[in-house]
């Protein structure tokens, strides 16, 4: 039989006039059966059709004709086929378009057909099935072999699927068990191998439509996936080559749309055994353990081997309130590499030694990451160990060898800097850091502290910059600035001396060194350098040194001392 143009009227509530519309139809049916009420429909081809399948805002389908449930089937005749009296063989479809919309989340999906072909040679043999086209503008190529048809149509679980091809230019496979549980609709793929490219993903799925929302359990595991081989990936490199207008925060202002959390509940669980991400960065022993019910994401186990360490964190999120959503982070990262991490951040440096730790617990609110930042509140806490850092020969980041110039006058004539420590402990309140010698820094030369104000809402900084000799280093003391001040935004920020603070050191100290003796300031300074060698971090910790015994005052400096002055003032400030 063949049919022309051809058509196919919708459900009522469709947003389609017809659910399916072809240019041409060819049945090829068996007569003999027929007078056995068997029909068998040999083969079935639709040329150029255009196939609407949608559902409705409670989830029911546009294909589901009727509610009353199926009378009970009556015994089939003599050489009827198994199915119960009707079989289809061989479907093909050429030049189509399928397009699905969901009526719950108004999703549409568009399928482009250049050929399906679906093929039995009978009611129990197994299934070969084709198809080439575009999903949502992924190009697909997919052929492999499907179970008995009878099993499908009798509903015999489980039901496997093997289809091999391409996926947007990429290898996959898939081979699964698919499990339909009759009276709740779920359906479980279990077990589960998915190929993509290099990478092997192995585990169970299972998706059921509960209300208000599905419910989705995922278990995975991977001994290596690499993100750049997913087909996603290939698509959203176009759009990460777009031009995007220049921030002037380091935070990012574009929203993250949180609402999928509040679409579907469900659990997560995976193990990867090395997850690599498209830059190339990779992550060890990756393990992710989270439930989302109502809105509300919790992750309690995140753990990753990164940068030489290990990172952990618990994360919980919830997405109820649109934009303003509640973040909740706990992270201890230990043992990372300064180089690798400096590298990923873009600095250029020669790096030996050097651990890193980061700990924080911080909650947030907003849709962005800058909102994030604006109202962190908690605590955050960053060491540095021993280290040798190289100094950089050109001038690529500039606000901070102009800082470290301020504070570490060796750094003009030594090679490299050896760092004993470097922490910053910030004590966070509605994005607001209140620095009480927090911060802190100490080489085998000089050490400081800072204080001050670094504010998230705004991305500024203030900080005054306190350094000191350590003992038994030699320096022209008008090299030393007593006060650095280190301000203005968190991109750009700015370097200078506190000329009130540094003209009282370099006064005090120049008329010491006019009498040979020692000032007051000149002898609190170097009663600094000889406090414990890890006073300026363990200041930053919270753990005050003990006190130092007082110096005694000098004499009063003759008037030839203000000559000295005037000249240490005039190296100061370059004069």
């Amino acid at each position: 039989m063949v049919l022309q143009d051809v058509s196919l009227g919708n459900a009522p509530w469709g947003k389609s006039p017809q659910m399916i519309t072809a240019e041409r139809v060819e049945v090829q049916m068996a007569l003999l059966p027929l007078l056995h009420r068997d029909f068998q429909v040999r083969t079935l081809a639709l040329i150029e059709p255009t196939i609407a399948l949608e559902t409705d805002a409670k989830g029911t389908g546009n294909w589901q004709f009727g509610d009353a449930p199926a009378a009970p089937a009556a015994a089939a005749p003599a050489g009827a086929s198994a199915t119960g009296g009707f079989f289809v063989g061989d479907v093909a479809i050429s030049n189509g378009t399928l397009t699905y919309r969901d009526g719950e989340s108004g999703k549409l999906t568009t399928v482009s057909i250049e050929n399906f072909a679906l093929a039995a040679r009978g009611a129990q043999a197994p299934v070969s099935a084709r198809f080439r086209g575009t999903v949502d503008d992924f190009a697909v190529a997919r052929e492999g072999d499907l179970g008995l048809l009878t099993a499908l149509v009798q509903r015999r679980w489980p039901y496997p699927v093997s289809l091999k091809g391409q996926v947007n230019g990429q290898q996959t496979s898939v081979v699964i068990q698919v499990r339909v549980e009759e009276q709740s609709k779920t359906v479980t793929l279990d077990p589960l191998e998915l190929g993509i490219g290099k990478n092997k993903v192995t585990g169970q799925l299972a998706v059921s439509p509960t209300k208000p929302r599905p419910k989705l359990i995922v278990e995975l595991t991977a001994t290596t996936l690499a993100l750049a081989d997913l087909p996603a990936a290939g698509k959203a490199a176009p759009a990460a080559n777009k031009a995007v207008a220049k921030s002037k925060y380091l935070f990012s202002q574009e929203p993250i749309d949180l609402s999928v959390l509040r679409t579907v509940d469900g659990s997560v669980d995976t193990t990867i055994d090395a997850l690599v991400l498209p830059d190339g960065r990779k992550f060890d022993h990756v393990r992710l353990q989270a439930t989302l019910r109502n809105g509300v994401l919790d992750a309690p186990v995140m753990q990753a081997g990164v940068f030489g360490g290990t990172v952990s964190a618990h994360v919980k999120v919830d997405a109820n309130r649109d934009k303003d959503a509640a973040v909740h982070l706990r992270l201890d990262a230990k043992g990372m590499d300064l180089a690798a991490l400096l590298a990923a951040g873009g600095v250029k440096r020669e790096v030996r030694g050097g651990n890193a730790s980061v700990n924080a617990d911080l909650a947030m609110r907003g849709g962005s990451e800058r909102q994030w930042a604006s109202s962190a509140t908690g605590m955050a806490t960053a060491i540095v160990g021993p280290a040798t850092l190289g100094h950089p020969s050109d001038n690529s980041d500039a606000a901070f060898n102009r800082l470290a110039d301020a504070v570490n006058p060796f750094r003009k004539r030594d090679p490299s800097t050896e760092f004993l420590c470097a922490l910053v402990r910030l004590a966070l309140a509605s994005g607001i850091a209140k620095v009480d010698r927090s911060i802190a820094i100490e080489t085998n030369k000089i050490g400081a502290n800072a204080s001050g104000t670094l504010d998230f809402r705004n991305e500024t900084l203030d900080l005054s910059i306190k350094p000191q000799i350590r003992q038994g280093i030699k320096l022209d003391i008008s090299q030393f600035a007593s006060l650095v001040r280190f301000h203005g935004p968190f991109s750009a920020p700015t370097v200078g001396v506190d000329s009130v603070a540094s003209a009282q050191a370099v006064a005090t100290i120049g008329a010491a060194a006019a009498t040979g003796g020692m000032s007051l300031l000149g002898q609190e300074l170097l009663a600094n350098a000889r406090a414990d060698p890890g006073a300026p971090c363990q200041i930053a910790l919270g753990n005050a040194p003990k006190a130092q015994p007082e110096a005694n005052a000098a004499t009063t400096a003759p008037a030839q001392a203000i000559g000295d002055v005037g000249s240490a003032l005039g190296k100061l400030f370059k004069r």
